[in-house]
């Protein structure tokens, strides 16, 4: 498999190191779109090259690195309260609960909950993609916690239905699907939620709790999907450190992405 080395700039402490990025060869600038929006190589389901800084432990996929941490927490990453909540941890678990330490240091600076509750969503991707899935759990849950917050404050940055949709797919994926539903209906007939929304009532129906993307990003679903069922865009599912690919995941797209780089937050 090639490598090729990067500097990368970690946006928590600042330093500057070398990262040894897989896969190179296949077309990763080519993504679909997680129903949580996150981006996802459309060629296949690449989980492992998550980066993380050896100053601070700040841990992410590649192709999330170059995102802003605010909050100005710097000062604060070495820690003990910071070291503590992952001190007795070890290799990928280690890792993936940086994430939940760094939530823990940004609580303390009264952030914005829906800040708060989107980088929790974002740990959970590492989590997942480093096959830490109890810590993808957890931090699943500070989201919809910090999220609801926001919504129940109006702190929704003028957009409450990206909160509300965004509760729905996060309970969907706890399993909290009684919830997840419910908060569903708040969306009522937002168009830009409303087919993805349909698509998550009928995952919880399903009692589906599997991470799913498509072609599309969430709020284009409805533009490119003239039908729900047969014409929607293929979705497959996103397994936690996933090594094995099959053809057909590995053959080249024809069809290519929106000009939209598909980054909502």
């Amino acid at each position: 498999m090639n490598n090729s080395t990067q500097v990368v700039a970690c946006p928590l402490c600042h330093n500057h190191f070398s990262h040894s990025r897989r896969n190179v060869g296949r077309d990763a600038t080519v993504y679909g779109y997680g129903l949580d929006f996150r981006l996802v190589p459309r060629d296949c389901n690449i989980s492992s090259d998550v980066v993380s800084c050896p100053e601070c432990l700040y841990t992410s996929r590649i192709q999330d690195i170059n995102g802003s941490i605010p909050g100005h927490v710097k000062e604060l990453v070495r820690s003990e309260d910071y070291m503590n909540v992952f001190r007795d941890k070890r290799g990928e678990d280690r890792a993936a609960r940086s994430w939940v330490a760094l939530i823990s240091i940004l609580d303390t600076k009264r952030l914005n909950p829906r800040d708060l509750g989107i980088l929790s969503l974002k740990g959970s991707w590492v989590a997942r993609e480093l096959g830490s899935l109890e810590t993808e759990t957890e931090l699943l849950t500070l989201a919809d916690a910090y999220l609801e917050d926001s919504l129940r404050r109006g702190l929704t940055k003028g957009d409450p239905g990206m909160t509300i949709y965004m509760l729905g797919e996060i309970n969907r994926r706890r399993g909290e699907y009684l919830k997840g539903r419910e908060t569903l209906t708040f969306l009522g007939n937002n168009p830009r939620y409303r087919y993805p929304a349909l698509l998550l009532t009928v995952l919880i129906e399903e009692e589906d709790s599997t991470p799913y993307w498509s072609h599309h990003p969430p709020d284009r679903m409805e533009r490119h999907s003239p039908g729900f069922k047969g014409l929607f865009p293929a979705l497959r599912s996103i397994p936690p450190r996933k090594i094995d690919f099959s053809p057909d995941e590995l053959r080249e797209e024809t069809h290519r992405h929106d000009e939209d780089d598909g980054q909502r937050f």
